[in-house]
């Protein structure tokens, strides 16, 4: 059997710091790119360039390949997580220079080119998605502060870069010109590439698919069905099932109530949904950074079931006042919920995230990793499907009722798991 190419001795917490501070700078100029891309995208479709229907169209496309996690996770666990997002960029960036100089030559065909290049585009952010957490599960390995850290600081870069800035520039780019919108990731792309370039030959990360599992006591063998179906259900806040069931809630709770709110403000609906989203985006940058303040207080079991709890709380707040307050009132408590709960759940995330680095290794940590990401991807599919059918647009308290008790459901297994184990009881250090 392979062994890891372990790299701890030789790397020092200072040169691990420096690698993952270059590997966030890459993250940060490249999900520019990628959000300006994603914002484009929108304004195309608000200036008419595209139908409205391309917004389900594309959403529908990106989460199928992102059920397709599993799949990817085992191709990619074969190689360098660092030297995959470095080639990642590269490849991104050689389609945006494709899609430039076909609008150059072909500017009759702009639509079809603008459509093809888009829906290629939805696969570099699955693909950073899995090898991200490649690359923080190494870090884990190496030392499991650096993985809290790092994990932090990529949530609340996502939401700061992606809801507060990118989108909203993407989607003003694409009202002035699609060769400035392609240009722009093609450059952002070549820049991150850099960046991640420089990272990967600071601290040479193994392949997941060599880490030696037999070291790792809860498998100590190679894992049959049985363990698997656990792994995707019994493995406490890190399973799959968990992803699933907390998407399902978000999804039927999270834009059709903000829609409402955003009609019911009385502002244009427009303006009003950009401040319901940058309220979101503003809790979810500040919550990642309150993981690591929560596990130098307290185990992680014990901290998600504190956020689990507050989630709880704000969930039912939420739908007392809705339901018996009346304008403005109503709204207000509105924009309340969304800036608390953006700040909650992505507190919960990176919990979760680093707790599941931390825990497993090998093929079972790229199971459970990979199918978490599947099932938030049918989740989603299955959570907005339900929101439309269920009107929760006009009808927000159907929405938060749904949220809050799958967010409920979460809370008594997280709770039952901390009570049948000790804290951090599946922690695994080198």
């Amino acid at each position: 059997m392979a062994t890891v190419a372990n790299p701890g001795p030789a790397a020092s917490i200072a040169t691990i710091n420096r690698a993952r501070r270059w590997m966030v700078a890459g993250l940060c100029i490249s999900i520019i790119g990628t959000r300006i891309v994603q914002g484009g995208s929108h304004g195309s479709v608000a200036n008419g360039t595209l139908p409205v229907i391309w917004i389900a169209i594309l959403a529908t496309f990106g989460y199928a390949i992102a059920f397709a996690a599993p799949i990817t996770a085992k191709i990619l666990s074969r190689y360098n997580p660092a030297r995959v997002l470095v080639w990642s960029e590269v490849t991104e960036c050689a389609i945006s220079g494709i899609a430039l100089a076909a609008l150059f030559l072909l500017p009759q065909h702009t639509i079809p080119i603008l459509v093809t290049y888009l829906l290629m585009a939805v696969f570099f952010p699955v693909v950073g998605d899995v090898v991200e957490e490649f690359y923080g599960q190494q870090l884990a390995q190496l030392n499991p502060q650096q993985a809290l850290a790092f994990n932090s600081t990529i949530y609340a870069v996502l939401a700061a870069i992606g809801l507060v800035l990118a989108m909203p520039m993407g989607s003003v780019v694409a009202g002035y010109s699609l060769t400035w919108l392609i240009a722009a990731n093609a450059l952002l792309s070549a820049t991150g590439c850099l960046f991640r370039l420089v990272a990967s030959r600071t601290v040479v990360t193994a392949p997941v698919a060599d880490q030696d599992i037999d070291d790792f006591g809860p498998l100590g063998k190679k894992s049959t069905l049985g363990d698997f179906l656990r792994d995707l259900t019994l493995t406490g806040p890190a399973s799959p099932a968990i992803a699933f069931i907390t998407q399902i809630g978000g999804s039927i709770g999270g834009m059709f109530v903000y829609l409402w709110i955003a009609h019911n403000t009385g502002w244009p609906t427009a303006t009003a949904l950009g401040l319901v989203i940058g309220l979101f985006g503003i809790g979810a940058t500040i919550g990642p950074f309150l993981a690591p303040l929560l596990r130098r207080l307290m185990s992680t079991e014990d901290a998600l079931i504190l956020v689990f709890g507050t989630c709880l709380v704000i969930l039912a707040a939420a739908v007392l006042g809705v339901t018996f307050l009346a304008a403005p009132a109503n709204w207000i408590c509105g924009l309340s919920y969304v800036f608390l709960i953006g700040l909650a759940t992505r507190c919960s995330t990176v919990l979760i995230t680093t707790l599941r680095q931390q825990s497993f290794r090998g093929s079972r940590f790229t199971a459970i990793m990979s199918w978490s990401f599947s099932m938030n991807a049918l989740a989603a599919i299955i959570g907005n499907w339900l929101g439309y059918a269920l009107s929760v647009n006009q009808y927000p308290q159907i929405g938060l009722l749904v949220y809050l008790g799958a967010i409920a459901v979460v809370f008594v297994v997280v709770w039952r798991f901390r009570h049948s184990t000790k804290p951090d009881s599946q922690l695994v250090t080198p």
